[in-house]
């Protein structure tokens, strides 16, 4: 049997060979498309991943502890809640620390203070989306013994955030204030 061969013009031929070239880069494209997508989504599970009620649960009791070394008149404590290049801003003028170095004649004077004791209210916190940092805000009232008279500060805000840091939360950032009776600044 005859087989009757078929020639292409120049161009047909040509086009052909562009079409092939361009499927295939389409199909390149396509795989490096979906590759990053799946790339993308990845991460994205890894994050979902943290279970937020743990990390909540886990920073509340972190920041229920905060003043225990107050509470305790232990600098050893205070040593493991502040991390040393954390800033904390106090009620005073003078206090604006920038790490544990220029925070610890603080914590040590402090410590001389009798009897303290906290309570919280009024606690919101924000987690990240990584579950490793942790933001708050609250209102502390402190009681204390001054001689034979007991002292009380009520409304202290307090704001601060919290880091994992090493697989522990550490204070990195701390602000407390007291509030006065009407505006400082009239607005």
């Amino acid at each position: 049997m005859y087989k009757k061969k078929i020639i292409l013009p120049h161009s047909l031929h040509i086009r052909g060979i562009i079409n092939n070239k361009s499927n295939k880069m389409k199909k390149i494209a396509f795989l490096l498309l979906l590759f990053i997508s799946f790339s993308c989504s990845n991460e994205k599970s890894e994050s979902n991943n943290i279970d937020l009620i743990s990390v909540k649960v886990e920073a509340n009791k972190f920041i229920d502890s905060q003043w225990d070394w107050f509470e305790e008149s232990s600098l050893e404590k205070a040593k493991t809640i502040f991390y040393e290049k954390g800033i904390l801003i106090g009620t005073d003028k003078a206090e604006y620390y920038t790490n544990w170095e220029e925070l610890e004649p603080s914590i040590n004077a402090q410590l001389a203070i009798q009897n303290a004791k906290i309570e919280t209210r009024n606690r919101t916190i924000f987690i990240s989306a990584g579950g490793h940092m942790v933001s708050f805000s609250e209102i502390l009232d402190l009681s204390f013994q001054m001689g034979e008279e007991t002292m009380i500060i009520n409304d202290i805000r307090s704001s601060g955030v919290i880091k994992k840091i090493d697989g522990q939360w550490k204070i990195i950032q701390m602000h407390n204030s007291i509030g006065i009776d009407g505006q400082a600044v009239e607005y």
